[in-house]
């Protein structure tokens, strides 16, 4: 048994308990304070029926937290890719409140919101039977991100098909590159970088695609910015941003002029 004066951790939930008589709390996974009521009499017995109250408690509060960030209609996110990024996007957004569900390839799962952060380089993809942007007119929004040799590209969320894509990203890059040559022939390679990310990278990726998603889910005003910033990580703990906004296709290619 631990002094009654102390703080306690909550057994299979986050959060910890103090029982004293003069102060008893109960601190929550989140930082929040609450004061508890109707300490129980000594013994051990006793107090371990409160804490199972308690941990009850504690685990519901959770539950609604979760819910109210990923509110029904934005909760079912579908996140693809098998790779080490994608597994652990998808085990953050669980832990989030989020509904995620994976595909097998053959066919494309009802949700809410795709996720497409993955360590292979930018180029069309089929992996669902319609082209993603094709989600766009369904309400469906869609966060997509792409490595880059030692770095990921975060594009912007997109929401209702006036952002900018992938497609439109690169070519907004190659029109404003000293080295657009250079740069549209090292992205046309299809080049792969045989080393994994490192991890400040993989993590502040996951972090900011795990912002960005709550923030959508929760009608955050933040969202207007997330759909017109491209996102470039590094290997250390900043990010870069660029703002590319969207047009109207079909737009003229960048071109490529010899040196």
């Amino acid at each position: 048994m631990y002094p009654r004066h102390d703080w306690r951790p909550i057994p299979a939930a986050r959060g910890e308990v103090r029982l004293s008589t003069d102060m008893p709390a109960l601190r929550t996974g989140s930082g929040d304070f609450l004061r508890l009521h109707d300490l129980p009499e000594p013994g051990r017995l006793p107090t371990y029926r409160y804490l199972l109250r308690v941990r009850r408690a504690a685990l519901e509060r959770d539950a609604r937290t979760r819910a109210s960030r990923w509110p029904e209609g934005r909760r079912r996110v579908l996140v693809l890719g098998r790779g080490r990024l994608s597994r652990v996007l998808a085990a953050e957004l669980t832990r989030s409140g989020a509904e995620v569900v994976r595909t097998d390839g053959s066919r494309s799962p009802r949700a809410d919101a795709v996720v497409d952060v993955r360590e292979i380089p930018q180029r069309p993809d089929a992996e669902l039977g319609e082209p993603l942007e094709q989600l766009i007119s369904s309400g469906v929004a869609l966060l997509r991100g792409r490595r880059e040799g030692g770095r990921m590209l975060i594009f912007p969320l997109m929401v209702d098909g006036s952002e900018a894509t992938p497609d439109q990203v690169s070519r907004r890059r190659l029109a404003a590159s000293p080295a657009a040559p250079e740069l549209s022939s090292w992205l046309a390679s299809d080049h792969r970088d045989p080393r994994p990310l490192r991890r400040a990278t993989s993590t502040l990726t996951v972090a900011r695609c795990l912002a960005i998603l709550e923030d959508w889910a929760s009608g955050d005003p933040a969202v207007s910015e997330h759909r017109r910033l491209l996102r470039v990580i590094g290997d250390g703990p900043r990010e870069r941003t660029h703002t590319v906004l969207g047009f109207d296709e079909p737009a003229p290619r960048p071109q490529e002029t010899a040196r």
